[in-house]
């Protein structure tokens, strides 16, 4: 076993620890000290689980509170037993029991930087003897360092592997401990110093603790219109033998942070539960509102179920003589509270140009696709704002009406063989809105001589045809002319959003 030292650095005012574990892969870096240490992260140092049991339990501990002292208890009042850099003697003085009240002295390190330690530890204890520690039967101390406001033990035991144990000491008094390689924080009452350190180890090696009811708190907050920060503490009682005047927690730690986003209403909010952290978008109207929901969302552990009502939120708009465009953030959402929802936000754009006639040419251009329709208003705010809808891709399409179709481009290669590119408009709704679709539609005829039968094939998107059109004494021109009708007839038009156009298949196969 590597020892471990433990030393206490003075920065502005503010109490850090620094653990190293020379020999050890992982190590329990500064930290900043608090109401609720360790609440970011796992201790990477060393040896896993521990040892021993227990026997029959109390169910009398409350939860602490925001002060780390217990609910209910009056201010102050709380962990006025555990006094700093004491180590509290188990009652009975055999060093078997979970538990004991506080009454033992210890090493006064009166602040030095090099904490006291002692292997002569567990033995028959008198006037000049340290405490007992309260270790589970076959469990012997090793490597002990405690100063004032915090302690380190190694424990070791014949039927289980070694635990290392680290606690901090509160204002409150209470002590927060965690053990190497666990991700439980647990927040002990009536047991300081080295007890504590000895207390947790048996904490951390029961596999079957009995915990209460979680309780969750706000131990900090700070809000504005454009952003708030919530730190949040979770505390489920642990059921002790009644034999201990120990009480104790297991205590988890979060927090949420939200920032306004370029677009109103929105923020982008991080929730981190320990060291695991997720990304949300949130829409409320100010920062005030937001950060309460969200971390009880957070704390939650629920995952987020997107099926409500779809928000869209303004971006960005501009419009000139050229015609309009217009971005919004746009997605399905999670109601949170009233006023405040997490949304799965993407960005929807729309454009639209004056034609020629009256009325507007709108598109809703997408990474790889595009959907253009025709509107009767003009290009203003009012029709790129009307069309953002129309650019949701779980937008319900119909059409209303049969397709008319005009070539805006026809080759001919030779006598024997055509191409041509149609423009189409169809009548159409997109959820319910009537629009006029546009979609093309391409072509190739191919014959084997003159006097031999045209054979055609179409493609509109993914949808292609391949027919006979026979009109042996028809040119390629004439060809190409008579075969969007069975085109229109076999594939019809695609309406909606469609990628680059796509040669329609080589009718001679």
């Amino acid at each position: 076993m590597s020892r471990v030292g433990c030393h206490r650095v003075l920065d502005k005012g503010d109490a850090r620890w620094h653990v190293e574990a020379e020999g050890l892969e992982g190590r329990l870096m500064k930290r900043k000290m608090g109401p609720i240490l360790l609440r970011t992260g796992l201790l990477t140092v060393g040896l896993l689980i521990g040892c021993g049991g227990s026997a029959s339990r109390d169910h009398n501990a409350q939860p602490p509170n925001s002060t780390g002292g217990t609910a209910g208890d009056p201010a102050g009042a709380a962990g006025e037993n555990a006094t700093a850099g004491s180590a509290a003697a188990p009652s009975g003085g055999n060093g078997s029991g979970r538990g004991g009240r506080g009454g033992g002295g210890s090493q006064d390190l009166g602040g030095s930087e090099n904490l006291g330690g002692s292997e002569n530890l567990g033995g028959v204890e008198d006037a000049g003897a340290p405490p007992v520690l309260m270790l589970p039967p076959g469990c012997k101390p090793r490597t002990p360092a405690e100063s004032a406001i915090n302690c380190s033990l190694a424990v070791d035991c014949d039927a289980s592997p070694s635990v290392r144990t680290y606690c901090y000491r509160l204002d409150s008094g209470l002590w927060d401990c965690q053990c190497a390689n666990q991700e439980s924080t647990y927040r002990v009452e009536n047991v300081a110093g080295l007890q504590a350190c000895a207390f947790a180890a048996s904490l951390c090696s029961d596999e079957k603790l009995e915990l209460g009811a979680e309780k969750c708190e706000q131990t900090e907050a700070v809000s504005a219109p454009d952003s708030c920060t919530m730190d949040v503490a979770c505390s489920k009682a642990i059921t002790l033998d009644k034999a201990t005047d120990a009480r104790a927690w297991q205590v988890r730690f979060g927090s949420a942070r939200c920032i306004q986003a370029d677009t109103a209403r929105s923020f982008g909010c991080r929730c981190a539960i320990g060291p695991v952290a997720s990304e949300y978008s949130l829409v409320a109207d100010s920062g005030e509102q937001a950060c309460g929901p969200f971390a009880d969302f957070c704390m939650s552990g629920a995952p987020a179920v997107y099926d409500s009502e779809e928000q869209c939120l303004p971006m960005y708009f501009d419009s000139d003589s050229a015609g309009c465009g217009r971005t919004e953030a746009c997605g399905p959402t999670m109601p949170l509270a009233d006023g405040v929802s997490l949304a799965h936000f993407e960005s929807r754009f729309a454009t639209c140009a004056p034609r020629p006639g009256g009325g507007s040419e709108c598109s809703c251009p997408g990474h790889d696709t595009a959907f253009q329709f025709r509107l009767s208003i003009p290009p203003d705010e009012a029709s790129c704002e009307s069309s953002i809808p129309n650019c949701n891709p779980g937008a319900v399409i119909k059409t209303t009406g049969a397709a008319s179709c005009e070539p805006f481009a026809l080759d001919t290669a030779g006598d024997d063989e055509c191409q041509s590119n149609l423009h189409c408009l169809q009548g159409a709704t997109v959820d319910n809105r009537d629009i006029v679709a546009e979609g093309t539609l391409g072509l190739i005829c191919r014959r084997a001589g003159a006097g031999k039968p045209w054979v055609c094939s179409c493609r509109s998107d993914q949808k292609t045809a391949q027919f006979e059109l026979g009109a042996v004494q028809a040119d390629a021109t004439q060809a190409c002319t008579q075969a969007p009708a069975g085109c229109l007839e076999r594939v019809g038009v695609h309406i909606g959003p469609v990628g680059d156009p796509m040669a329609p298949p080589d009718p001679s196969l």
